[in-house]
C-alpha cells in the first residue's frame, strides 16, 4: 500500500508542500502518524474545502474501506468518483451539514474551508457530536486565524459565493477559547475529548 505521501504526490494535494511543512515536518506527516494504524479500519472521512479533489482522492486510496465526502461552497468543486460524494454548500450552513451522510458518524473530519472562525466555530459545534468515538476532528491553516482575511481571501475560489455578511475579521481569541473550554472538559474528567494536539498550523481533537 502507498504511503501518505505517495498518495498526496500522486494527486497533487497541498497539504505536504512547503506552506505546509515545519522544519521537515508536513501535515502530511501529522496526519500519518494519528491515521496510518487505522488505516483499515477508517469508514467515513469529511473535508471540508475541496478544490481540485486531490486530498478526497488521496484519502479514499489511503482508507481502502471508506467512503469520503467532502463539502465546497463553490459548485465547480462538485464531481464524482466511486467511494467518493460531493456535497456543495456553506460549511456554516446547519442543514447543508446535517445533508451530508445523514444519520451516521465521521471517523475523520478536516476544516479545509473558508478558514474564518465564525464558519470554524459553527462547523465544530455542529459536527464534533457525529465524530465516532476515537475519531479525529482536525482544523488546518489556523494562521489564517489570526487577523483580517479580507484581501487575502479574494483570491479564493470560493470567495464570490460567500454571503454578504460574511465575517472577514478574525479573532484567534475565539479558537483559544473553544479550546481552553475543551481542556477544561477534560482536567475536570467530563465531556467526551481525549486530547486537543497543536501543531504548527493544525489543531487535532481526538474523540474519547
Amino acid at each position: 500500500m502507498k504511503t501518505l505521501h505517495e498518495l498526496g504526490r500522486q494527486y497533487r494535494t497541498d497539504k505536504g508542500d512547503p506552506a505546509h511543512t515545519f522544519r521537515g515536518r508536513s501535515y502530511l506527516d501529522v496526519y500519518e502518524r494519528y491515521l496510518e494504524p487505522r488505516r483499515e479500519s477508517v469508514r467515513s472521512v469529511l473535508e471540508i474545502g475541496v478544490l481540485g479533489g486531490g486530498s478526497l482522492r488521496m484519502w479514499r486510496d489511503y482508507f481502502p474501506v471508506s467512503h469520503i465526502h467532502g463539502l465546497d461552497i463553490n459548485p465547480a468543486a462538485a464531481f464524482t468518483e466511486p467511494r467518493i460524494s460531493v456535497h456543495i454548500g456553506s460549511q456554516a450552513d446547519q442543514a447543508v451539514l446535517a445533508a451530508i451522510n445523514p444519520g451516521g458518524t465521521f471517523d475523520l473530519v478536516i476544516d479545509d474551508g473558508s478558514h474564518l472562525v465564525d464558519d470554524q466555530l459553527i462547523t465544530f459545534r455542529e459536527l464534533w457530536p457525529r465524530v465516532a468515538p476515537g475519531g479525529l476532528y482536525v482544523m488546518e491553516d489556523m494562521r489564517c486565524s489570526y487577523g483580517d482575511l479580507t484581501e487575502e481571501s479574494r483570491t479564493w475560489p470560493g470567495r464570490p459565493f460567500q454571503p454578504p455578511a460574511a465575517n472577514f475579521h478574525n479573532d484567534r481569541g475565539r479558537i483559544d477559547s473553544l479550546a481552553l473550554g475543551l481542556i477544561d472538559g477534560m482536567d475536570r474528567l467530563t465531556g467526551d475529548v481525549a486530547a486537543v494536539h497543536f501543531w504548527p498550523m493544525m489543531i487535532v481533537i481526538l474523540k474519547a
